[in-house]
């Protein structure tokens, strides 16, 4: 009887099998942060593609109206909200494609705050605003902020306008392109349209006192926000910070070019100075995009000059910018 010859047996041994799992976990180390930088320079992309679609709104509100929006609506001459009605957002819907969302808003609504039709003070308390303020704009939003919409009633915002270096927009002498009833124009801005930030970006709130995700100080009445080192003393007490796109309070419409980007210290708010002391910020790593009057987009660097930020956040200061 013959004996049919054994087959061999192709398989791995326990050791081979460890190896190429050992290759394979090494091969997705090496792959998963290159990964993550290309969905972080996606996100970053559409965060800029966002700006300079604003930035153009604005050129386009300026052909229509003459003038850019104002920071935010003032109505009335009393009351505690009768200056913070309407952000500057709000005016620029029908020009980033929003006019559904615009065609929302009963502006007749809109009143001093101690009357009809708006006893109320600011819009946002206003429920005949709800409809439009709710409505997320994804222009207004960049991905690679982390923290999401948050508020039931109203939606959020990346994108802050530029008040300039100073403080003092109640005074209605905003340094920068947006303030209280401030209604700018190219004229305005004699340093050069592309040398004058118009609006920048920053993190949202998560409205938790919990977390104070992106938090800052309020200062009580009769505080000053101009000097920000005297704000590093207080305690931590906001995190509604550009939370609402619609409304015209400072904190959800202003940002100061008074420090760089993703300032270390924390920001601050005073109501006798009626603006904020909020740096730019971002997801992003090293910087943040700011819209320029010109409609370009710049990514400016974290250590970035403060006389340069604050010359670039000033309209007719006269400054000379070198490179930055």
């Amino acid at each position: 009887m013959n004996k049919q010859p054994m087959k061999n047996r192709c398989g791995f041994t326990l050791i081979e099998l460890l190896v190429v799992i050992a290759i394979i976990a090494i091969l997705v180390a090496l792959l998963l942060p290159a990964v993550q930088q290309a969905r972080a320079a996606a996100r970053r992309s559409s965060c800029k593609n966002n700006v300079k679609q604003i930035a153009l709104s604005l050129h386009n509100y300026h052909d229509v109206h003459n003038r850019f929006p104002a920071g935010h609506l003032e109505t009335g001459t009393s009351g505690p909200a009768y200056r913070h009605q309407i952000g500057w957002l709000t005016y620029l819907l029908p020009y980033v494609e929003q006019s559904t969302v615009y065609d929302l808003i009963d502006f007749t609504q809109i009143g001093p705050s101690n009357g009809s039709p708006n006893p109320n003070g600011s819009a946002t308390n206003n429920a005949a605003f709800h409809a439009a303020g709710g409505a997320n704009i994804s222009v207004y939003i960049c991905p690679s902020d982390p923290v999401s919409r948050v508020d039931a009633i109203w939606a959020p915002s990346n994108y802050l306008g530029s008040q300039g270096p100073d403080c003092t927009c109640r005074g209605k002498s905003c340094r920068g392109i947006f303030g209280h009833n401030t209604w700018m124009r190219f004229s305005d801005i004699t340093d050069g349209t592309s040398s004058t930030v118009a609006f920048g970006e920053t993190t949202k709130g998560d409205l938790s006192v919990s977390t104070l995700q992106d938090n800052y100080f309020y200062r009580p009445s009769g505080g000053n926000a101009q000097d920000i080192n005297t704000c590093q003393g207080g305690t931590l007490s906001r995190s509604d910070r550009a939370t609402v796109w619609f409304g015209g309070n400072p904190q959800h419409n202003m940002l100061s070019t008074n420090r760089g980007p993703n300032d270390l210290r924390f920001d601050c708010i005073a109501p006798n100075n009626g603006c904020t002391n909020f740096a730019a910020r971002s997801a992003h790593a090293g910087g943040a995009h700011f819209g320029m009057c010109d409609g370009s987009v710049q990514f400016m660097s974290e250590n970035i000059d403060t006389g340069v930020i604050q010359a670039l956040g000033s309209r007719n200061g006269g400054e000379v910018i070198g490179e930055y």
